[in-house]
């Protein structure tokens, strides 16, 4: 998933550079931007080795069902924009945004 965000990144500036013509002048490798999702706002479920997160990236509070491997889903309740610590990474299957507040 990574390579194809990376990719089109990078077919976004080549399509940049030849829409503006031979006035433009490419920036040096070092400072061209970056695919990685530090780089990036990172919005819904992901995880470490260690912990599982959701990431609210609106200004609303909403409930998301969060999928346990040792139990049945639970619906948690996330009150505003920010990441939120849902359990170990081991335990987490997954998170969805289920509705509104």
């Amino acid at each position: 998933m990574r390579f194809l965000k990376a990719s089109a990144v990078v077919a976004s500036a080549a399509a940049g550079l030849i829409l503006a013509g031979t006035s433009a002048i490419a920036a040096p490798a070092e400072s061209a931007p970056s695919a990685e999702p530090a780089a990036m706002e990172v919005c819904g479920f992901y995880e470490n080795h260690v912990t599982a997160y959701y990431a609210h990236c609106a200004d609303s509070c909403i409930w998301i069902v969060v999928d346990y491997e040792s139990g049945p889903n639970q619906y948690k309740q996330i009150l505003q924009r920010g990441t939120v610590d849902i359990g170990g990474a081991r335990d987490v299957n997954n998170a969805w945004y289920s509705h509104v507040c």
